[in-house]
């Protein structure tokens, strides 16, 4: 009798495949397209290891999306057929993109000829790095994983022209790319005819934006192969030409694609994930790594399936296992960063389920001024979300992020959330109006005190002294007793021994912090129509 075999895979660079998006599309196509990698390497491990049970991690479900791409599997499933299995997915993923592009947009309709095959060949073939190792147990095959993503070897793709609107880095795809090397020469760069090139791909992307629809591709834009990939994998009637030869695959609910730059509309956005979750799995046997996968698979279809329900002024995207990220923006009526707040302070209840999970969650939400491009937005949403954690976990980050790329931040625990954001009172200790919060008096004590240097040295009695004023002595209380995480609650500062911060200006950081983001989020507060409850739908 063999001993036991654990196989451990995963590929990269996933958040580099992410990060470069412009339109909410961009994220959809990326992380259906990570989905669909990781599950048809599973489903190709389950099948020839015969065995329905062989994959540990991720729990499969009657869904691609969400699936996440570090696979545990019990068994050996050999490092040859897993890459033979990945790389088929992907292929598969790029040749029908091509080939519906071509068949859209004929050659003979369009009077052009398509030279680009190699270069997809080239993008099928080195997109990605693929890592895999075995084990006498799971935490062998982890530890092995882990080295053997330490020894990487990346290929770069050697190419002629000009580069993505988007990334910047890599050759735009159109007809003509590849041409001179299917010539059979190398022509010199002085030699190439670059305005004839620059009004050909003008041309191609106008006739594919008019195709595909100014939603999935701006006439404007010119992407690299793999940018091209993810809008064309959202396209319905490409979904529906490969559904058979691609199985898995599927069209995501209709909606109206967020135009931040032609709006004049602040928009709130959001990135979180579970907290530790590494630890949590170092911790368990193969029947706990099973029920933690299940458990956030499910909770994962039950956002993709009830998404409107969960958040109905906006966008969920569950990436898999335990990271997600949400954009609110307003569909019916206008949107104010309150109503945004209103969400989170029934995050952990509603959304996240917290009493169904061995893990806490931290967010990083930003409310981003309009006419900044999507790309910084989501920089400031990972660097929030890593604010949150390193504050202790357990927490949300909130950035108000302006258009010229400044930002202001405060961190706070869910529990304390809505006690500081709602528990307000006015200077005469009457409590303030949940309609017209009066953070202007707040925003504007802090900036005198601040002036006259009253918060420097070695003391917490003036902040805390204007605390009490505006929330009332019992969240003065609450927040002494409670500055930093204890073994059975989260603390409203943090963790000190993580941190190492001095408790004096912590506390005085986050006094003056919560009077500056407060007084940004109720600015320009309208009246709205969203209903402040969700509907749980698990």
């Amino acid at each position: 009798m063999t001993d036991l075999i654990y196989t451990a895979i995963t590929f990269a660079p996933v958040q580099g495949f992410i990060e470069k998006s412009r339109k909410l599309r961009d994220l959809y196509g990326s992380s259906f397209i990570l989905s669909y990698l990781a599950e048809s390497l599973c489903r190709v491990a389950q099948a020839q290891l015969q065995d329905s049970q062989a994959v540990i991690s991720p729990f499969l479900l009657n869904t691609v999306q969400g699936t996440p791409n570090q696979i545990l599997i019990r068994g050996d499933f050999p490092k040859a057929e897993a890459r033979r299995a990945f790389y088929t997915a992907w292929r598969g993923i790029l040749t029908e993109c091509r080939l519906w592009i071509e068949q859209t947009l004929p050659e003979a309709q369009y009077g052009w000829c398509y030279f680009w095959k190699k270069d997809w060949d080239q993008w099928s073939n080195y997109t990605w790095e693929f890592f895999w190792a075995q084990g006498s147990s799971i935490p062998v095959a982890k530890q092995q994983l882990s080295a053997a993503k330490r020894s990487r070897g990346w290929t770069g793709i050697n190419w002629m022209g000009e580069s993505s609107t988007l990334s910047g880095t890599d050759a735009i795809a159109w007809y003509g790319l590849g041409q001179q090397a299917n010539a059979g020469k190398r022509i010199a760069p002085k030699e190439r005819h670059l305005s004839q090139e620059k009004d050909q791909i003008k041309d191609f992307y106008a006739q594919l934006s008019a195709k595909l629809g100014e939603t999935l591709i701006d006439p404007n834009e010119e992407l690299s192969i793999p940018e091209l990939a993810k809008r064309v994998v959202m396209h319905p009637q490409f979904i529906h030409h490969v559904r058979d030869r691609l199985p898995g695959i599927q069209p995501p609910r209709t909606f109206r694609d967020l135009n931040r730059m032609g709006s004049n509309d602040w928009t709130g956005w959001f990135m979180g994930d579970g907290d530790r979750a590494g630890v949590y799995l170092s911790q368990q046997d193969e029947a706990g790594i099973r029920r933690f996968s299940q458990t956030m698979r499910e909770w994962g279809k039950t956002l993709i399936d009830h998404e409107q329900d969960y958040l109905p002024q906006g966008r969920l995207i569950y990436a898999g296992g335990d990271d997600f990220m949400g954009i609110f923006y307003p569909l019916t009526a206008p949107l104010t960063a309150q109503d945004c707040l209103h969400w989170f302070y029934r995050f952990r209840a509603d959304v996240w389920q917290q009493a169904t999970k061995p893990i806490t969650a931290s967010i990083g939400f930003v409310w981003a001024s309009p006419n900044v491009p999507q790309r910084d937005v989501l920089q400031h949403c990972r660097e929030a979300e890593q604010s949150a954690k390193k504050h202790g976990r357990d927490r949300l980050a909130v950035r108000i992020l302006f258009s010229g790329g400044n930002a202001l931040e405060w961190v706070c625990p869910w529990w304390f959330l809505e006690a500081v954001m709602e528990g307000y009172c006015d200077r005469n200790g009457d409590q303030g109006s949940a309609k017209h919060p009066k953070w202007n008096h707040l925003y504007n004590d802090v900036a005198v005190l601040e002036a006259r240097h009253a918060f420097a040295g070695n003391r917490t009695e003036v902040a805390l002294a204007l605390f009490e004023v505006y929330f009332g002595k019992d969240n003065r209380t609450t927040l002494e007793q409670h500055c930093w995480d204890t073994t059975d609650k989260t603390g409203i500062l943090g963790n000190q021994e993580a941190d190492c911060k001095n408790t004096v200006q912590a506390m005085n950081d986050w006094i003056i912090n919560l009077a500056k983001v407060g007084f940004h989020l109720a600015a320009g507060r309208k009246t709205t129509a969203i209903p402040p409850q969700l509907v749980a739908a698990s």
